[in-house]
């Protein structure tokens, strides 16, 4: 019994940190409902299975029931808990948060297809979500971009990308010797 509520509770920690880590899915569809089964509240069923039951079953003299029936008790409580978490402040919260929709393309790579002059336009080619795009874009530091050259959006708007070369990003992310 003691394994089961070890594995329990390392589950809800591994759902906990998948949760935080994929975080909320901008690009579902929105909908009137939430849904109550999700890994936010099966990690903390699990979490709050496993530990009362571990603690129970290693020190205290109740019996296996006693202790399965107080451990999913307290399971049911901790998924009633994030439940209100999610309902009450979650899901409005990101109801509310506006998406800036000039910087839903910043981190995209791009190829230069025609030149971009200093301080002027060019066109660059991208993929997203499988489709393939050609827009105009200018140089983000305001300096000639040649052509076949590997870019980086910084953002979209009205309809120019402004990007900036992958050497310059790359050369400012390399670590110090």
């Amino acid at each position: 019994m003691r394994i089961v509520f070890l594995f329990a509770l390392l589950l809800g920690l591994v759902l906990g940190v998948v949760s935080m880590i994929v975080g909320i899915d901008r690009h579902q569809k929105r909908r009137r409902w939430i849904s109550y089964i999700n890994l936010p509240t099966i990690a903390s069923f699990a979490v709050g299975v496993g530990v009362p039951g571990y603690l129970l079953l290693r020190y205290s003299a109740l019996g296996t029931t006693a202790i399965v029936a107080i451990a999913l008790g307290v399971g049911l409580a901790a998924t009633a808990a994030m439940v209100g978490i999610i309902a009450g402040w979650a899901v409005p919260s990101a109801a509310r948060e506006v998406l800036d929709e000039r910087y839903v393309l910043q981190g995209h790579f791009g190829r230069v297809t025609q030149q971009i002059p200093a301080d002027g336009s060019g066109e660059i080619t991208y993929e997203h979500d499988g489709v393939h795009h050609v827009v105009a874009a200018r140089s983000l530091a305001g300096q000639a971009i040649a052509r076949n050259a590997e870019i980086v959006i910084e953002r979209v708007e009205e309809g120019i990308a402004y990007v900036e070369l992958w050497s310059t990003i790359e050369r400012q992310l390399e670590l110090p010797t």
